[in-house]
């Protein structure tokens, strides 16, 4: 496996006892102020002993590193195999025409505007996306538990990819994200693993005014489990593995649920899988689009007195844009993937359960559950 590896770190000595140094203190001072000196050293305490790989820097993947590394992540690891081209250019604000950057590795390129944004926060680049794309289920695993990984943060990659890597992200017990923008819409996928304990604060009630906090452990399903069209025939609450997460749903469920975006994006990973490739615009793509999202719709159950058809709009603009990145939805999407990772990682409050997707033209964002139960109360 040929990688190249280039550090980036600060000189400042992080205090081992869990308390700020001067450094973090001034960097973070917006934040303490916000949260108060005690939550933010637990917080940085927390954040700085852990280790995020993002992989593909891509638009999304700007967005999240510029919000994971303010942050104060200990260390990140970006991987990409890809120089920067011209196009890069207006995708991504990680790369500067002006530093030389097209022609260079997207990582060599990015990373000095990555350390400006914290030079508190270790950097780490592999200029290759080997073994995580061409490479084996055991060397993604082992490079995870050498690199220590905590959390693995996959963009803009086709399912099938995203399927080997969450597979082999689980037998490491290693956190994982999937994420990915096509025009307007754009989707996260979180699997934190088959036991995933968290904290939380429970709703006051009159009987009990304070009541603290709480433990949760949820059972997270994997890319491959979640989205396998298993027990479609059932709902989901009533199906042992699988079934339907809209199938028996009211026409107000329906409508909070709103299955419309799901529908295309499962449309469009399978023409994607089906063509090895994804749509350009064509007529003839638009139709074979439609027909997958309409079959899928009625194999989910989705209820028909609320969504007789699948959006024609929606199938159009994924079919003609779904390689194109919209700044927007990139700020959006990345803004609520990073945040889902410090919350993972920080293991206080609900994390996304289990597939986030977003609309930033309508200005939606639903979170369904797929093939997962409601957890257990500790």
């Amino acid at each position: 496996m040929s990688q190249s590896h280039a550090e980036a770190s600060s000189s400042t000595h992080l205090q081992s006892n869990g308390h700020l140094t001067e450094d973090e203190a001034s960097l973070y001072d917006r934040q303490i102020r916000l949260w108060g000196l005690e939550a933010q050293n637990r917080r940085v305490a927390t954040m700085r002993s852990s280790t995020v790989l993002i992989l593909n820097l891509r638009g999304l993947a700007h967005e999240t590193i510029k919000n994971l590394v303010l942050a104060g992540i200990g260390r990140l690891i970006v991987a990409d195999d890809s120089d920067v081209s011209e196009e890069d250019l207006s995708t991504g604000f990680l790369f500067r025409e002006e530093q030389g950057a097209v022609g260079q590795n997207r990582t060599k390129a990015a990373l000095p505007q990555i350390s400006s944004l914290n030079p508190l926060v270790s950097l780490t680049t592999f200029e290759t996306l080997s073994p995580f794309v061409g490479g084996s289920e055991r060397d993604i695993v082992d490079l995870l538990r050498k690199e220590k990984v905590d959390v693995v943060v996959a963009c803009d990659l086709p399912k099938a990819q995203l399927q080997i890597i969450d597979g082999a992200s689980r037998k490491a017990g290693t956190m994982f994200y999937a994420a990915g923008t096509y025009g307007f819409y754009g989707y996260v996928f979180a699997d934190l693993g088959e036991s995933y304990e968290f904290v939380y604060n429970q709703r006051p009630t009159p009987e009990n005014p304070s009541p603290g906090l709480a433990k949760k452990t949820l059972s997270y399903s994997s890319f491959t489990q979640a989205l396998s069209p298993t027990n479609w025939g059932k709902p989901a609450k009533e199906a042992e593995a699988g079934g339907s997460p809209y199938r028996g749903l009211t026409k107000n469920e329906t409508k909070n649920a709103a299955p419309g975006v799901i529908l295309g994006l499962l449309a469009l990973w399978e023409y994607e899988q089906k063509n090895g490739n994804l749509p350009s615009g064509g007529e003839g793509q638009i139709s074979e689009m439609t027909e997958i999202a309409d079959r899928l719709r009625v194999e989910l159950g989705v209820n028909s007195k609320v969504v007789p058809s699948v959006e024609k709009d929606m199938i159009e603009h994924l079919a003609s844009h779904s390689t194109h990145f919209f700044p927007p939805t990139l700020a959006v999407l990345g803004g609520l993937l990073a945040q889902d990772v410090l919350r993972a990682l920080s293991r206080k409050d609900r994390p996304i359960v289990n597939l986030l997707s977003v609309d930033t033209m309508g200005g939606v964002g639903v979170v369904g559950r797929w093939a997962m139960g409601d957890g257990v109360d500790a």
